[in-house]
């Protein structure tokens, strides 16, 4: 008996099927995609932005911790003295305000540095009030280290580029550095 070589239809249709999905997921998933930087940036930034009004929707203070988990920016209700009470809630989603860029696979790769300024150094948490002029920055276990200095934001590096989301100390204004 001759055996028949070559391949049947079906398991040409499969290596297309593999084929055409590899092809579409090495664009999304390379090292080299600026779009994660991109999309990382944007997330911060409305994160940043939703928690300035938060602050002022609530009356109450919003604690932006990015000393808590690493590659992460989590919202808390807080008091005046960085006390968290509980975590704020993304109207979107419903669940906990949190921006985990590891997490994301539009924007893994990415690294996420929380640099909220004062005395002329860096620390992971910036605590807002109600009023747009109370920005303090802390730096866990409710220690006031003091008022937002020009230069504070959020440093985001991928593949030897980098971008800051910066957050203006007197106005409270969220941009692109």
């Amino acid at each position: 008996m001759n055996a028949s070589s070559g391949f049947t239809l079906v398991e040409m249709l499969i290596v297309t099927v593999i084929m055409g999905i590899a092809a579409a997921a090495i664009p999304m998933l390379s090292s080299n995609d600026p779009q994660k930087l991109s999309v990382a940036a944007e997330e911060t930034t409305n994160l940043l932005r939703f928690a300035l009004s938060e602050a002022r929707r609530s009356g109450g203070y919003v604690l932006v911790d990015g000393k808590s988990s690493a590659g992460q920016l989590s919202l808390y209700n807080s008091d005046s003295s960085g006390n968290l009470s509980s975590a704020i809630t993304d109207p979107l989603t419903k669940r906990a305000a949190t921006l985990d860029v590891t997490g994301n696979p539009f924007s893994q790769g990415v690294t996420l540095l929380p640099q909220f300024q004062a005395g002329g150094s860096p620390y992971a948490q910036l605590l807002i009030g109600p009023g747009i002029t109370q920005l303090q920055v802390f730096n866990g276990a409710s220690t006031n280290i003091g008022v937002l200095q020009s230069g504070s934001g959020v440093l985001l590096n991928y593949g030897g580029q980098s971008v800051t989301v910066g957050i203006n100390e007197l106005t409270g204004l969220v941009t692109l550095l």
